[in-house]
């Protein structure tokens, strides 16, 4: 068997042919090609799988299945079975890494005892045009903690770059939140973390319908109490509060 490659970038699909060219792109240019690219689709019906087989000449390996799931979550766990390398990473179909060197800045910095490597993000729309900021949560100061995510997703879920011996599953429980609990549990461990400085991800803009909203705030508000209890839930609460009022993202990161 080759060399397992040192990351592992996970792109979970379905019905995702106008958006996903712009990962795929934004995969091939990177000029550090030590990665894998990992597809688990839904069972698209339209050209999604298409343009992933089309996408093997450029990749330098590449494996999909494609096949009804749970949800998002449930593909996500697929995803993490089928990598092989020593990171993985979480890139959603339309999100793409901030510029052809991204990958190639991440690991000829990042130490080799790093177990989650992780830097900012912005939001873009179809045509890659940097929008406002959704949120006024400011970007980490000081190296991550668990204390950080006590108001929601200190650092985007594609943005975290994850040691795969240590990446737990999600928890299926939740079908909209599951990322937020993901990273608490991560972050649990204490795990060992280094902070490129460096915007990593273009966030692809998209959000959910109020009735999946509402469902949202109901799941994260339950995913803070059980880590963080009372308290944690009241600091969020004031959190989203004040997201409102500043205008920040309707769909509370």
């Amino acid at each position: 068997m080759d060399k397992p490659p040192t990351l592992s970038i996970i792109t979970v699909t379905y019905q995702a042919a106008q958006v996903l060219p712009l990962t795929l792109r934004s995969t091939a240019e990177q000029t550090w090609r030590d990665w894998e690219h990992v597809f688990v689709d839904g069972g698209s019906t339209d050209e999604t799988m298409s343009l992933i087989r089309s996408y093997r000449e450029e990749a330098p390996s590449l494996s999909y299945i494609s096949e009804p799931d749970r949800g998002i979550y449930d593909a996500m766990n697929k995803g993490l079975r089928l990598a092989r390398g020593t990171y993985v990473v979480f890139l959603n179909a339309g999100d793409s890494f901030w510029r052809e060197t991204t990958l190639e800045e991440i690991f000829s910095c990042a130490p080799p005892e790093a177990e989650v490597i992780y830097g900012d993000h912005r939001y873009v729309n179809g045509k890659l045009e940097i929008l406002k900021r959704r949120r006024p949560r400011p970007y980490p100061k000081g190296t991550l903690q668990i204390k950080h995510f006590r108001t929601g997703m200190a650092v985007a879920h594609q943005a975290l770059f994850v040691r795969r011996s240590i990446a737990p599953f999600y928890d299926l429980s939740y079908p909209l939140a599951a990322d937020l609990d993901w990273a608490i549990r991560l972050m649990k461990n204490n795990p060992s973390c280094y902070d490129t400085g460096k915007t990593l991800i273009r966030y692809l803009e998209g959000g959910v319908s109020a009735r999946r909203r509402y469902r949202y705030i109901w799941e994260r508000t339950q995913i803070i109490y059980k880590h963080f209890g009372w308290k944690g839930v009241i600091e969020s609460g004031a959190a989203v509060l004040l997201n409102l009022w500043q205008r920040g993202y309707p769909g509370v990161e």
